[in-house]
């Protein structure tokens, strides 16, 4: 029996087509199966606000994580803590300094983040409270001014920031042992 060439390379085409359509979705699935937990990722820290550490400038020292996921992610109840809020969570002792639980996000009814989307949580507060700009949520943590110097957590060097579970399931997390420079991008 003879095959006709064209047809072969057809069909050769279809499966090919079909098979590339599967494929990236089945390996994006099984990248986010293979690390648990590694859809928050954070992209951005402020450690070291300019100038002298105020109440007036808390929000120097910030985070910045983004859904890298291909799914919403709901973050009710994440917590972004620093090195000393993180050990105290995983030792499962009640504390209040250095850590911002998520609670509701501005302009959603909900607390799912969408694939791409970004939250940045702000040491310090802002009149009018927490927004939405484009696909970024900023939140304000308004950190009590008794913890960290004047509610600045992050130590200007040699600190760590986690975004975490509740119940202390890291998330995401950058350490730096480093001095003297502001915004970092892990």
């Amino acid at each position: 029996m003879r095959i006709n060439k064209s047809a072969t390379l057809l069909a050769a085409l279809f499966v090919a087509a079909s098979l590339s359509t599967v494929s990236p979705a089945s390996a994006a699935s099984l990248a986010v199966a293979d690390v648990p937990g590694d859809v928050l990722r954070i992209v951005e820290v402020g450690t070291d606000a300019m100038g002298a550490d105020s109440v007036a400038n808390r929000n120097r020292e910030f985070v910045r994580f983004q859904n890298v996921s291909g799914a919403p992610v709901d973050v009710a109840g994440v917590l972004v803590e620093d090195n000393w809020a993180h050990s105290k969570t995983l030792a499962d002792v009640a504390h209040s300094c250095n850590t911002y639980k998520i609670v509701d996000l501005p302009s959603n009814p909900t607390t799912m983040v969408a694939p791409g989307e970004v939250v940045t949580v702000f040491n310090g507060i802002r009149w009018g409270g927490n927004y939405k700009v484009g696909s970024e949520y900023r939140l304000y943590a308004n950190s009590d001014p008794d913890c960290g110097t004047n509610g600045q957590f992050f130590n200007n060097d040699n600190d760590a920031v986690y975004v975490t579970k509740g119940d202390g399931t890291v998330q995401s997390s950058w350490s730096w042992e480093h001095n003297g420079g502001y915004a970092f991008k892990p």
